[in-house]
Protein backbone atom coordinates (compact mmCIF):
# COMPACT_ATOMS: atom_id res chain seq x y z
CA UNK A 1 0.00 0.00 0.00
CA UNK A 2 1.21 3.32 -0.77
CA UNK A 3 1.75 5.92 2.33
CA UNK A 4 1.12 9.56 0.69
CA UNK A 5 2.04 11.95 3.54
CA UNK A 6 0.73 15.30 3.66
CA UNK A 7 4.40 17.18 2.71
CA UNK A 8 4.21 14.52 -0.38
CA UNK A 9 1.17 15.71 -1.98
CA UNK A 10 1.60 19.24 -1.71
CA UNK A 11 4.94 18.18 -3.33
CA UNK A 12 3.23 17.51 -6.36
CA UNK A 13 -0.09 19.59 -6.09
CA UNK A 14 -2.62 20.36 -8.20
CA UNK A 15 -0.27 20.57 -11.49
CA UNK A 16 0.17 16.57 -11.09
CA UNK A 17 0.63 15.59 -14.67
CA UNK A 18 -2.27 12.96 -16.27
CA UNK A 19 -0.01 10.06 -16.03
CA UNK A 20 0.61 10.50 -12.25
CA UNK A 21 -3.23 11.08 -11.97
CA UNK A 22 -3.34 7.40 -14.13
CA UNK A 23 -1.48 5.74 -11.79
CA UNK A 24 -2.66 7.36 -8.66
CA UNK A 25 -5.72 6.16 -9.62
CA UNK A 26 -5.22 2.68 -10.76
CA UNK A 27 -3.22 2.46 -7.27
CA UNK A 28 -6.51 3.52 -5.26
CA UNK A 29 -8.76 1.04 -7.43
CA UNK A 30 -6.15 -2.19 -6.28
CA UNK A 31 -6.37 -0.68 -2.83
CA UNK A 32 -10.35 -0.54 -2.76
CA UNK A 33 -10.59 -3.75 -5.05
CA UNK A 34 -8.61 -5.57 -3.15
CA UNK A 35 -9.94 -8.96 -1.93
CA UNK A 36 -8.23 -11.72 -0.85
CA UNK A 37 -9.20 -15.85 -0.98
CA UNK A 38 -9.13 -15.13 2.73
CA UNK A 39 -10.95 -12.12 3.27
CA UNK A 40 -13.77 -13.69 0.37
CA UNK A 41 -13.66 -16.74 2.38
CA UNK A 42 -15.01 -15.07 5.71
CA UNK A 43 -17.71 -13.10 4.06
CA UNK A 44 -19.11 -16.35 2.20
CA UNK A 45 -19.01 -17.99 5.75
CA UNK A 46 -20.94 -15.04 7.28
CA UNK A 47 -22.96 -14.99 4.28
CA UNK A 48 -24.06 -18.95 4.49
CA UNK A 49 -24.25 -18.56 8.21
CA UNK A 50 -27.43 -20.36 8.68
CA UNK A 51 -26.98 -21.89 5.49
CA UNK A 52 -28.24 -18.95 3.10
CA UNK A 53 -27.06 -19.75 -0.12
CA UNK A 54 -26.07 -16.98 -2.92
CA UNK A 55 -28.80 -17.47 -4.83
CA UNK A 56 -31.47 -17.30 -1.74
CA UNK A 57 -29.48 -13.53 -1.21
CA UNK A 58 -29.98 -13.37 -4.77
CA UNK A 59 -33.74 -13.92 -4.38
CA UNK A 60 -33.81 -11.63 -1.11
CA UNK A 61 -31.64 -8.77 -3.06
CA UNK A 62 -33.68 -8.84 -6.09
CA UNK A 63 -37.00 -8.76 -3.67
CA UNK A 64 -35.52 -5.87 -1.54
CA UNK A 65 -34.43 -3.74 -4.71
CA UNK A 66 -37.66 -3.96 -6.67
CA UNK A 67 -40.58 -5.21 -4.18
CA UNK A 68 -42.66 -7.93 -4.67
CA UNK A 69 -42.65 -9.87 -7.79
CA UNK A 70 -44.49 -12.33 -9.42
CA UNK A 71 -42.76 -15.55 -10.20
CA UNK A 72 -42.36 -15.12 -13.83
CA UNK A 73 -40.94 -11.69 -13.63
CA UNK A 74 -38.42 -13.09 -10.34
CA UNK A 75 -37.30 -15.78 -12.61
CA UNK A 76 -36.27 -13.60 -14.98
CA UNK A 77 -34.22 -11.00 -12.56
CA UNK A 78 -32.85 -13.91 -12.17
CA UNK A 79 -31.85 -15.88 -15.32
CA UNK A 80 -33.39 -19.22 -14.51
CA UNK A 81 -36.75 -21.00 -15.80
CA UNK A 82 -39.66 -20.22 -13.95
CA UNK A 83 -39.63 -24.12 -12.50
CA UNK A 84 -36.22 -23.52 -11.12
CA UNK A 85 -37.67 -20.52 -9.74
CA UNK A 86 -40.40 -22.05 -8.08
CA UNK A 87 -38.28 -24.86 -6.77
CA UNK A 88 -36.26 -22.14 -4.97
CA UNK A 89 -39.26 -19.53 -4.04
CA UNK A 90 -40.22 -23.00 -2.20
CA UNK A 91 -37.13 -23.73 -0.29
CA UNK A 92 -37.30 -20.19 0.85
CA UNK A 93 -40.14 -20.15 1.59
CA UNK A 94 -40.18 -23.42 3.89
CA UNK A 95 -37.08 -21.17 5.39
CA UNK A 96 -39.45 -18.17 6.33
CA UNK A 97 -37.83 -16.39 4.00
CA UNK A 98 -40.12 -15.05 1.69
CA UNK A 99 -43.92 -15.97 1.37
CA UNK A 100 -46.72 -15.93 -1.63
CA UNK A 101 -49.34 -13.30 -1.56
CA UNK A 102 -52.02 -13.01 -3.92
CA UNK A 103 -51.99 -9.64 -5.43
CA UNK A 104 -54.69 -6.82 -4.72
CA UNK A 105 -55.97 -5.63 -7.67
CA UNK A 106 -55.83 -9.28 -9.53
CA UNK A 107 -56.06 -12.51 -7.19
CA UNK A 108 -54.73 -14.84 -10.01
CA UNK A 109 -51.53 -13.10 -9.53
CA UNK A 110 -49.47 -14.29 -6.78
CA UNK A 111 -46.19 -12.15 -5.88
CA UNK A 112 -43.35 -13.18 -4.04
CA UNK A 113 -42.88 -10.95 -0.79
CA UNK A 114 -39.74 -10.81 1.56
CA UNK A 115 -40.73 -11.85 5.03
CA UNK A 116 -39.49 -9.88 8.07
CA UNK A 117 -36.87 -13.12 8.52
CA UNK A 118 -36.25 -12.50 4.99
CA UNK A 119 -35.34 -8.79 5.37
CA UNK A 120 -33.69 -9.26 8.44
CA UNK A 121 -30.74 -11.31 6.56
CA UNK A 122 -29.28 -8.19 5.33
CA UNK A 123 -29.73 -6.53 8.45
CA UNK A 124 -27.74 -9.29 10.15
CA UNK A 125 -25.04 -9.19 7.58
CA UNK A 126 -24.76 -4.88 7.60
CA UNK A 127 -24.61 -4.95 11.53
CA UNK A 128 -21.40 -8.14 10.91
CA UNK A 129 -19.91 -5.73 8.37
CA UNK A 130 -20.60 -2.62 10.70
CA UNK A 131 -18.90 -4.17 13.55
CA UNK A 132 -15.94 -5.71 11.73
CA UNK A 133 -14.94 -2.22 10.05
CA UNK A 134 -15.04 -0.48 13.03
CA UNK A 135 -12.26 -3.18 14.34
CA UNK A 136 -10.47 -1.99 11.83
CA UNK A 137 -11.11 1.75 12.22
CA UNK A 138 -10.12 1.93 15.44
CA UNK A 139 -6.45 1.09 14.32
CA UNK A 140 -5.98 4.47 12.09
CA UNK A 141 -5.28 7.94 13.86
CA UNK A 142 -7.39 10.31 14.11
CA UNK A 143 -5.75 12.61 10.89
CA UNK A 144 -5.88 8.78 9.21
CA UNK A 145 -9.82 9.07 9.76
CA UNK A 146 -10.22 12.02 9.14
CA UNK A 147 -8.41 11.66 5.76
CA UNK A 148 -10.40 9.02 5.07
CA UNK A 149 -13.62 10.29 5.92
CA UNK A 150 -12.92 13.26 3.48
CA UNK A 151 -12.40 10.80 0.81
CA UNK A 152 -15.16 8.42 1.14
CA UNK A 153 -17.66 11.77 0.73
CA UNK A 154 -15.54 12.79 -2.33
CA UNK A 155 -16.08 9.31 -3.52
CA UNK A 156 -19.91 9.27 -2.71
CA UNK A 157 -20.71 12.85 -4.32
CA UNK A 158 -18.53 11.50 -7.80
CA UNK A 159 -20.41 8.53 -7.61
CA UNK A 160 -23.93 10.47 -7.20
CA UNK A 161 -22.20 12.92 -10.26
CA UNK A 162 -21.44 9.77 -12.31
CA UNK A 163 -25.17 8.46 -11.95
CA UNK A 164 -26.77 11.82 -12.57
CA UNK A 165 -24.74 12.02 -15.91
CA UNK A 166 -25.71 8.24 -16.70
CA UNK A 167 -29.33 9.02 -15.98
CA UNK A 168 -29.30 12.24 -18.14
CA UNK A 169 -27.89 10.25 -21.17
CA UNK A 170 -30.23 7.21 -20.44
CA UNK A 171 -27.52 4.72 -19.25
CA UNK A 172 -28.64 4.43 -15.80
CA UNK A 173 -27.02 1.52 -13.88
CA UNK A 174 -23.99 1.36 -16.78
CA UNK A 175 -22.05 2.53 -14.47
CA UNK A 176 -21.98 0.98 -11.34
CA UNK A 177 -19.71 2.08 -8.66
CA UNK A 178 -19.99 0.27 -5.58
CA UNK A 179 -18.81 2.45 -2.27
CA UNK A 180 -18.21 -0.23 0.35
Amino acid sequence: MRNITAEQSNEQGPARDSAGRSGLQQELLDEMTAWSPRDRGGAFKTWHRDALSLVHLNVLTTLEAEGPLPMSRLAEAMDVSDASATGIVDRMEKRGLVERRHGTGDRRQVLVHATDAGARVFRDIGAHRRAALSAVLAELTEEELAGLLTGMRAIHAARRRVLARDAEVGTAGGAEVPTG
